[in-house]
């Protein structure tokens, strides 16, 4: 049972919560509006931070234009991994490299689809993601961190805290 003085306390717990749900996203993605006209496309990790040398997963999802989720019929979309100079869009490509297998559409949300990857270094990277959405021609790069095109964007590869280290 909630007495008097728990209350107010449970209530200010709850309003923070809120709050910072509110200004931190869950996940970090870029959306981009009016992708060829017709959809709204969001990339990123399906979970972040995403380490080097961890399994990661390219993570797209699909909307129309008015926000609703768009379950395409038909999708044959390549998905190319950069490694990149640095995280700015134009940055220079280091190394790229056509993830291998296809998309596979999410089981509980039908407008999502993922492709498995382990970047193998730090770094910035991006991805390029090109073919066609229900016949619709699509050709994007997406970069993380400073190089999305958006205000927020997806988080680029860190390299993973070691404990325990070296004993002295």
């Amino acid at each position: 049972m909630i007495n008097t003085l728990t209350r107010p306390f449970l209530s200010a717990i709850t309003m923070i919560g809120i709050g910072f749900s509110i200004i931190t996203p869950l996940q970090a993605h870029e959306t981009r509006e009016g992708v060829s006209d017709t959809y709204n496309l969001t990339i990123g990790h399906r979970s972040e931070p995403v380490f080097a040398k961890e399994p990661a997963q390219f993570d797209l999802i699909i909307r129309d234009l008015d926000g609703n989720p768009y379950e395409p019929s038909e999708i044959d979309i390549t998905v190319k991994a950069l490694y990149l100079k640095e995280d700015a869009f134009d940055a220079k490509v280091l190394k790229s490299k056509k993830l291998k297998g296809d998309l596979r559409r999410d089981r509980s949300s039908p407008n999502r689809f993922n492709i498995w990857y382990m970047p193998t270094r730090a770094g910035a990277y991006g991805f390029h993601i090109k073919g066609t959405i229900d016949g619709v021609d699509i050709k994007e790069r997406f970069v993380c961190g400073d190089g999305s095109l958006a205000d927020g964007g997806f988080s680029c590869i860190t390299k993973i805290q070691k404990f325990p280290g070296g004993w002295q």
